[in-house]
C-alpha cells in the first residue's frame, strides 16, 4: 500500500520517492493485475516455441526469436516493477497509466506470432508505443513533482524515447538486426545512464524487499506455464498411459517441485542494496524467467517425441530440456550464490548439478533421472540447513 496521507487525493498526487525503509511494502492488486497480462504474453511465446521443437522446423532461428520477443515482453515488466516500486502513489493517475501500459502489453502478446514466424515486429513496436507514452509522461511528472528525483528522471524519460524513436524508425522503414541488437544495447544502459545522475545509489528509492517479492510473484507465472505443460502431459498418461510417457510426467513433477524450491531457497534482499548486484540480479531474471518458460515448452516436447506427435526425437527432445534447465540453473547461481557470496562447494553446487542434467541428457534421455537429481540437490540444501539449525538451536 502506498504511504499514507490525509490529504492524498483519490485523482491525482505529486509523485515523489517512496521510502526504501517503507515497512510491510508488498505487491499491490493493481501490481498482481497487471501480471496477469503477461501470462497471456508468455503463453503466446512459448506455444510458438513449442510448435516450432516439436515440429523440428528451423529450430535454429525458433531459438534466436523466442529469446529476442522474450526480451522484448520482459523489459517492460522490468521497467515497469522499478518505477512502481520507487514512485507508486496508488492513485487515479497511476492506475490508469498502468491500464494503458496493459494495453499495450496486449498488443505486444497480439504480435508474437507474426514476429516470431515472419519477423513481422509492427505489432510488437506499436505495443510498445501505447507503453512507452504513459511510461515517459510518468517520469516526466516525477521531474516536476520531485526536485531531488529530477536528474534522474530525465534521463529516464530521455532516454526511453530515444529508444523508442529508434525502434519506430527502423520498424516502419529500416529493418536491421545489427541496429536493432545495437537499440537493445541502448535500451539495457539507460537505467544504468539515470542512476549516475547524481550521487551514486541514490537516486531511485527503490524498495528492495518490494522488488524481491515482485520478480519471486513472476517466477511462479512463469513456472505456472510449466505446470500447465504437465498437466496436459497427465491428460496423455490417462489417455494414453506407457511406462515411458509416465517416466516423463514423473520427472517433469519432480523437476518443477525443484526449480521452484531452489528459487526460493534464499533470499538476497540485503544484498540488492548494493547497485552493483541489483543490476546482475534484475538482468538475469531475463535469462532465468525466459529458461522457466521454456522449461514448460519443452516438456510438452518431451511429451509429444513419447507420443510420436510431431517430427522430434526423443534425443533432441530432453537435451533441449536439459539446455533449458541448465539456463535456469546458472541465472539462479548468478541472481542468489553468486551474489551471496557463498563459499567453497555451497558456491559451485548449482553449476555441478547442471554439468550432472547435460551429462544425464546425453547417456540416458532419461527425464526422470534429470528429476531426481533436481530432488537430490534439494535434499542435500535441505539437510545442511538443518544441521546448521541443529547447531544453533
Amino acid at each position: 500500500m502506498s504511504n499514507k496521507n490525509t490529504t492524498r487525493s483519490v485523482f491525482i498526487n505529486p509523485i515523489v520517492a517512496r521510502s526504501k525503509g517503507e515497512l510491510h511494502r508488498a505487491a499491490t492488486p493493481l501490481e498482481l493485475f497487471y501480471d496477469l497480462v503477461y501470462v497471456v504474453a508468455i503463453a503466446f511465446l512459448a506455444g510458438e516455441l513449442h510448435h516450432a521443437i516439436t515440429e523440428w522446423h528451423h529450430v535454429p532461428h525458433a531459438i534466436l526469436m523466442y529469446l529476442w520477443i522474450f526480451w522484448c515482453v520482459w523489459w517492460p515488466w522490468n521497467t515497469y516493477m522499478f518505477f512502481a516500486s520507487g514512485y507508486d502513489t496508488d492513485d487515479t493517475q497511476f492506475r490508469l497509466a498502468s491500464f494503458v501500459q496493459m494495453i499495450g502489453v496486449t498488443i505486444v502478446a497480439v504480435g508474437i506470432k507474426p514476429a516470431f514466424q515472419d519477423e513481422n515486429f509492427l505489432y510488437i513496436m506499436f505495443g510498445y508505443l501505447v507503453m512507452r507514452i504513459p511510461y515517459i509522461v510518468m517520469w516526466l511528472k516525477v521531474a516536476s513533482d520531485d526536485i531531488a528525483s529530477r536528474p534522474v528522471a530525465l534521463r529516464y524519460a530521455a532516454g526511453v524515447f530515444l529508444a523508442q524513436c529508434g525502434w519506430t524508425f527502423t520498424v516502419l522503414f529500416y529493418q536491421s538486426w545489427p541496429i536493432w541488437i545495437g537499440l537493445l544495447v541502448l535500451e539495457l544502459l539507460v537505467p544504468w545512464f539515470a542512476e549516475r545522475s547524481t550521487a551514486k545509489g541514490e537516486n531511485t528509492k527503490y524498495h528492495v524487499e518490494h522488488i524481491e517479492e515482485r520478480m519471486g510473484l513472476l517466477t511462479i507465472i512463469v513456472l505456472g506455464e510449466s505446470i500447465l505443460a504437465s498437466v496436459n502431459a497427465f491428460d496423455s498418461v490417462f489417455k494414453h498411459s506407457t511406462v515411458e510417457l509416465t517416466s516423463v510426467v514423473a520427472g517433469a513433477l519432480l523437476i518443477l517441485f525443484s526449480m521452484w524450491w531452489l528459487y526460493f531457497d534464499d533470499r538476497v534482499e540485503e544484498e540488492l542494496h548494493s547497485e552493483t548486484n541489483c543490476f546482475i540480479w534484475s538482468y538475469g531474471h531475463y535469462f532465468l524467467f525466459g529458461a522457466a518458460a521454456a522449461v514448460g515448452a519443452l516438456i510438452s516436447v518431451c511429451v509429444d517425441a513419447v507420443s510420436h506427435h510431431g517430427q522430434i526425437t526423443l534425443d533432441n527432445a530432453v537435451l533441449g530440456l536439459a539446455i533449458a534447465l541448465t539456463v535456469y540453473l546458472v541465472a539462479i547461481w548468478l541472481c542468489h550464490d553468486f551474489i551471496l557470496k557463498k563459499k567453497g562447494l555451497t558456491l559451485a553446487e548449482l553449476l555441478i548439478l547442471a554439468s550432472v542434467v547435460i551429462v544425464l541428457a546425453v547417456t540416458t534421455n532419461s527425464v526422470l533421472l534429470i528429476g531426481l537429481a533436481f530432488a537430490t540437490m534439494n535434499a542435500i540444501r535441505l539437510w545442511r540447513k538443518h544441521k546448521t539449525f541443529k547447531q544453533n538451536a
